[in-house]
């Protein structure tokens, strides 16, 4: 994923744009024709989980920012 679309992902998970979630966000981003694939973002979440930058409990696209 390209480094401002990572930006914009951060972006709308860190403000929640009215209350999403996580899954919500990326499934907006898909529509919105800014990924193509819900893959892309999930690579990048699994990315930002090594460098300890996001958490998540049981599913990957439910997690948060730490």
């Amino acid at each position: 994923m390209r480094r401002e679309l990572e930006d914009e992902l951060r972006n709308r998970i860190a403000t929640k744009q009215a209350g999403a979630s996580v899954r919500e966000v990326i499934a907006a981003m898909v529509s919105e024709g800014r990924i193509q694939s819900e893959k892309q973002a999930w690579r990048t979440l699994e990315k930002w989980s090594q460098r300890g930058e996001y958490d998540y409990g049981v599913s990957l696209d439910l997690g948060w920012l730490t």
